[in-house]
């Protein structure tokens, strides 16, 4: 009796260990989402244009995951800003405020590690609309893929047109 009782335990066990280490082979890339409009009544983020979520499937996304650029077109110029981000009070989540000047046409470019999210501005600087770039993976998911410099571009001209 005894011996029947310790066999099913052992073969749960390894099945236990095996299941745990196949999941640990199921990976997901970083994901990101932005936040627009800003909560106006948190004072830690009042005046910040929009918020990052950065949603890791281990740890938390600091600060130094955390990179973008605010691209533009003045005066028929191309311009590009390097943005610094901030921390907030909830883990994973990140204050972006207005370092991009109020005149031309503007999106913003914000990754966090492998992912890439293009956020289109308005002429007043608000959130219009956020895409992050996808493909099919070999698996058929959809995963995000790299940005071409000339999306960016072509992003940017319809926007100075408008």
């Amino acid at each position: 009796m005894l011996r029947r009782s310790l066999v099913p335990a052992v073969a749960f066990v390894l099945v236990g260990a095996v299941s745990a280490s196949a999941a640990s082979l199921v990976k997901w890339p970083p994901w990101l989402s932005i936040e627009s409009p800003v909560n106006p009544y948190d004072p830690t983020i009042r005046d910040a244009a929009m918020l990052v979520h950065a949603t890791f499937r281990e740890g938390q996304a600091q600060l130094a995951d955390v990179s973008g650029a605010a691209e533009g077109i003045v005066n028929g110029t191309r311009r590009s800003v390097p943005l610094r981000f901030e921390t907030t009070g909830r883990p994973g989540v990140f204050a972006l405020r207005r370092q991009w000047p109020t005149e031309g046409a503007w999106l913003v470019r914000i990754a966090v590690r492998g992912t890439t999210a293009i956020v289109t501005l308005d002429r007043a600087g608000d959130v219009a609309s956020v895409r992050v770039p996808t493909e099919r993976s070999t698996n058929g998911d959809r995963v995000p893929r790299a940005i071409a410099s000339k999306e960016i571009d072509s992003t940017l001209a319809v926007l100075a047109r408008q």
